[in-house]
């Protein structure tokens, strides 16, 4: 009895610690935390594995949400589903990569100062079907994502109404025929993957103007504001920038003709 006395005391003691807050170089840890770590020259050191792919749990035996690893493998052998070194968290179906900073990419914009368009008209003819939309590409751009990314496209784009055969870009000519006339700005993929639609619009801003001898307003700047976010693979793609317009009544747009004309196009990996 002496002896087995201690040894249940020790045992109750060492279960009583278990379920507490562990502190790992301090004392007291919060008591909202299982576990604290405190160091000022020391990390902590994840699990280093080896994954295969974003679907496969493996070295795991099964998909655990909230597990959280190192991984030191690249494999992209599986398109939908590549691995390249880096943190990853699990959320119970596949592996989730955390993205470094670093790893954005501004394909287009991101700096201060410039215009991104110069001054392009286009001349819309009078229409009598609805429907009917005269288009013009601002400007191409092409670029290369090396993995499965989050694509941002947001551009302010300027736009003047004026008659037809009034000057590129002129101001203040106004228009006082009493017709709506539709503007629209939008992309659209003329080379993409195969999954990728082509010619397809996306990011679509639209907007009407009005104008009449009773309520006269000169023309002015007026921004347009195409945005999308595209979960994109990896592969070549060449987007292209388009204006159009629509009207019972001919008239001219000018695109681009303000001096804070952006297009940006930020990439950030996601696999």
């Amino acid at each position: 009895m002496k002896n087995i006395l201690p040894t249940m005391i020790t045992f109750l003691g060492i279960s009583s610690t278990m379920t507490a807050q562990v502190g790992i170089g301090l004392a007291s840890p919060n008591t909202n935390a299982m576990l604290e770590v405190s160091s000022t020259n020391k990390g902590v050191l994840l699990p280093r594995v080896a994954l295969t792919a974003t679907n496969n749990p493996s070295p795991l035996s099964a998909h655990v949400a909230g597990m959280t690893v190192y991984n030191t493998a690249t494999n992209s052998s599986v398109a939908a589903n590549p691995v390249y070194p880096g943190e990853y968290y699990n959320d119970g179906t596949q592996w989730q990569r955390k993205s470094a900073w670093f790893e954005k990419t501004m394909i287009s914009g991101g700096t201060i100062g410039g215009d991104a368009l110069a001054s392009i008209p286009l001349d819309v003819p009078a229409s009598t079907t609805t429907g009917t939309i005269t288009s013009i590409t601002l400007t191409t751009l092409s670029f290369t994502l090396t993995r499965t990314s989050l694509v941002e496209f947001n551009s302010n784009i300027s736009a003047v109404f004026t008659n037809t055969g009034i000057a590129p870009g002129a101001t203040g000519a106004g228009i006082t025929d009493n017709s709506v006339k539709l503007c629209n700005t939008y992309y659209s993929f003329t080379a993409a993957p195969a999954s990728i639609p082509i010619n397809t619009i996306f990011g679509l801003s639209s907007m009407s103007y009005i104008n009449s001898f009773t309520t006269f307003i000169t023309t002015g700047n007026f921004y347009l504001v195409p945005r999308s976010t595209l979960l994109l693979p990896a592969g070549n793609y060449t987007v292209t920038l388009n204006g159009s317009g629509a009207s019972g009544t001919a008239f001219r747009i000018t695109f681009g003709v303000s001096n804070r004309d952006t297009i940006n196009i930020r990439a950030t990996p996601v696999k």
